[in-house]
């Protein structure tokens, strides 16, 4: 019996290892295939404009950077107060993704801290957008 105990914990402390680590594997910042996009709402964190993006060329053209993004998990996003953008993903069947941007390599994504991989975001393209 004390086996079994022993050995089930020794699998609940390994699964918990596992999930963890996974969730610190590098991935892409934009979830949904670009050409989906129809729509993208953004807002400036700094002055509270809003801004809503229909247009397929403007879409293509601020996803274009956006979609070679790489991103890895850092720390808890709990802790960040404030953003410099929040950007709202939408195809035809509505909201598929949101995420702020906080610093050219910052992104809190799911209320986590994540960093980028390789690449910057162009933030000067999306203050250009306002």
């Amino acid at each position: 019996m004390k086996r079994k105990i022993v050995a089930v914990c020794i699998l609940i402390v390994c699964i918990i290892t596992i999930i963890t680590g996974v969730s610190y594997i590098p991935q892409k910042l934009i979830k949904t295939d670009v050409k989906e996009i129809v729509k993208i709402e953004m807002t400036n964190g700094h002055t509270g404009q809003h801004v809503e993006i229909m247009d397929s060329k403007e879409i293509s053209q601020l996803l274009a950077n956006l979609a070679n993004i790489t991103i890895q998990k850092e720390q808890s996003a709990k802790e960040i107060k404030g953003y410099h953008y929040l950007l709202k993903l939408y195809t035809d069947k509505g909201e598929v993704q949101q995420f702020t941007i906080s610093e050219p390599d910052t992104i809190g994504y799911k209320k986590v801290l994540y960093k980028t991989k390789g690449s910057l975001i162009d933030t000067t393209y999306i203050e250009h957008l306002f």
